[in-house]
């Protein structure tokens, strides 16, 4: 034991000593990563701050081109009207006149559709605004009678910063906008120094301060897409910017083993409050970051932790492995076995290790207790079923679409076409008064016994005894029309059994009708019973009754002669057309007696 044990304690000193290798080189790694993340927000603050220097800027450069625009953009609607002319017929010489003159990069004529109908740019002519912010800023502008800023925002075309203003002249149905580059309006301004430290030096100067920077930038999003600021005319990928938007940031997959990139997102007041645009600016930033030094001292730690425990494994395997396979997992094994052998319905199956006194010994003991107890509910589970077919037929569980009683719940039912028999002893009041009570029962029971197997033997199956009446459900109407005449057949026999021991013989009346019902089950939670509902059940006990008003022996309906494969194969008297009782319809009822097969009749014999 205390082999086992020593063997036992270096297996567990082993792993320990593995899972603190593993986890002292995540926990290094969560630190040298969590430095790192924090370098990697504050380069985000970093480059938000920078931004938003960059943007007084720009908004400063806005104010200035909105004033210039104030005055400019009226003056090119008065000169347009002094000239009597529409905007329409402006040639291209006359709208780059105009430009110039009023110191205007780009010129645009908008209509009520929102489409570019007049421009100094020509690869703009012809251009409508989808429908959205912009749409809904330039119904506002129509027919104002001023000039509306919309601020800062990229150029579809050239994907620069420009800044925007429109001016809807009063009782006009179109918009002038001007769009000016900022890039060199700030060349002419005061700020042209900031200008080019933004676009050439600003965000460089993010990487220099850091080594584990690789690349930094800043997107603007607009209509057109998400541009670079900084490297002019690159876009960032559609897919990238809606999981940045809707998650806030976003890093994807690495494409390099030691680099990791991530974007996160700030909006930017894009106006000083004064615009009257579609609204801020949404900006993407973007970080480029070398995780190498994380990933190097975990790998480090890591690697030099697996030579050391590499070197032991062969060993430790060998003595895990004898020690598991003899104390654990033989016995195991032949517990599985045992086990298999049990579910394959070998309840004598012996069980090992008993006699332990360990974890393995309880269970061996377990599975004993579970073997006998198996036998004994399987003994009991066998007997109550075959009490309980007694009870409910076999056949109304298949009809039903039931294998078992056990898988029967209330309200099972199925609609079918069937032949209903129903069967009655005559005069049986007036018998079992001059009978005991155990004389009744053994009477009862010795006619069912002879009447039961006849049903079976045709097919059938019987679905209740009511009292000394039988009901009973085929498939084939046929098979229920011979069942009878064997039936009459059979009681002729029974007859002569009581007429030899002194009892008198007993008449019964069948009935059968062939028609559509419905099976299933009804009662309560806990008590339920299978039964038939049907119009054509009540017309076959109808005619069961009948049969005592025209004393004939066997009676069927319409119904079922209509099913029969050869009613030439019977004798079939027709007996009279009948409304019983809960029926408004009349239906023809016939007599049934068994026909010679020598003598054949021709269905049409029966007209």
């Amino acid at each position: 034991m205390k082999r086992k044990a020593g063997l036992f304690l270096l297996a567990v000193l082993v792993v320990a000593s593995l899972v603190t290798m593993i986890v002292a080189s995540v926990a290094m790694y969560r630190l040298v990563a969590g430095a790192q993340t924090e370098e990697l927000r504050k380069i985000e603050t970093s480059l938000s701050e920078r931004f938003a220097v960059f943007e007084l800027m720009l908004q400063s450069e806005n104010r200035r081109n909105h004033r210039h625009m104030e005055t400019v953009l009226p003056q090119i609607a008065a000169d347009v009207e002094r000239a009597g002319r529409d905007p329409r017929s402006l040639s291209s010489a006359e709208m780059d006149a105009l430009a110039t003159q009023y110191g205007i990069g780009h010129l645009y004529f908008i209509d009520r559709d929102y489409r570019v109908f007049q421009t100094n740019l020509p690869s703009d002519l012809g251009f409508v605004f989808p429908k959205g912010r912009l749409t809904d800023f330039l119904d506002r502008v129509m027919g104002s009678g001023r000039v509306w800023s919309a601020g800062v925002d990229l150029s579809a075309a050239t994907h620069t910063l420009k800044t925007y203003s429109y001016f809807g002249p009063a009782d006009r149905d179109y918009i002038i906008e001007a769009s000016t580059d900022v890039r060199e309006t700030l060349q002419r301004s005061d700020f042209a120094w900031m200008g080019r430290y933004f676009f050439e030096e600003l965000f460089a100067d993010a990487m220099d301060s850091n080594p584990y920077v690789r690349d930094v930038d800043v997107y603007l999003v607009s209509s057109t897409g998400t541009w670079s600021l900084i490297h002019v005319g690159q876009q960032l990928a559609p897919a990238i910017v809606e999981k940045v938007l809707d998650a806030g940031r976003y890093r994807p997959p690495e494409a390099q083993d030691r680099l990791t990139t991530r974007y996160s997102v700030f909006k930017a007041s894009g106006s000083d409050g004064k615009d009257d645009g579609p609204g801020a600016m949404l900006m993407i930033r973007k970080v480029v970051f070398d995780l190498g030094l994380a990933r190097q001292a975990v790998v480090h730690v890591f690697v030099s932790s697996m030579i050391v425990l590499a070197l032991m494994l062969p060993l430790i395997y060998w003595l895990a492995a004898r020690l598991l396979q003899r104390q654990v997992l033989d016995p195991l094994f032949t517990l599985r076995h045992e086990a298999g052998a049990i579910a394959e319905g070998n309840l004598e199956q012996q069980i090992a290790n008993v006699g332990r006194r360990d974890e393995i010994g309880q269970l061996a003991q377990s599975f004993t207790s579970m073997r006998d107890a198996v036998r004994t509910t399987i003994i009991d589970l066998k007997e109550t079923n075959l009490s309980i077919e007694r009870f409910v037929p076999r056949a109304f569980l298949a009809k039903i679409g039931r294998p078992n009683i056990r898988s029967v719940a209330l309200g099972d039912n199925k609609r079918q076409d069937m032949t209903i028999l129903f069967a009655d002893i005559r005069n049986f009041t007036a018998l079992s008064e001059r009978m005991s009570p155990d004389e009744n029962f053994a009477f009862i029971n010795a006619y069912l016994a002879e009447m039961g197997p006849v049903i079976a033997q045709h097919g059938g199956f019987i679905d209740k005894y009511i009292g000394d009446a039988i009901m009973a459900l085929f498939e084939k109407a046929d098979d229920g029309v011979r069942a009878g005449l064997a039936m009459l057949a059979i009681l002729e026999r029974f007859n002569a059994t009581r007429l030899a021991a002194g009892a008198e013989p007993i008449v019964i009346g069948i009935g059968l009708n062939t028609g559509s019902l419905m099976m299933g089950t009804i009662g309560e939670q806990h008590r339920m019973d299978g039964t038939v509902i049907s119009d054509a059940v009540n017309l076959a006990a109808r005619l069961e009754s009948l049969t005592k008003d025209y004393r004939v022996a066997l009676l069927v309906s319409q119904f079922t002669v209509d099913r029969l494969d050869d009613p030439g194969a019977y004798a079939l008297r027709p007996v009279d057309t009948v409304v019983v009782r809960g029926r408004t319809q009349p239906v023809a009822i016939f007599e049934v007696q068994a026909r010679p097969s020598s003598v054949r009749q021709r269905p049409t014999d029966l007209a």
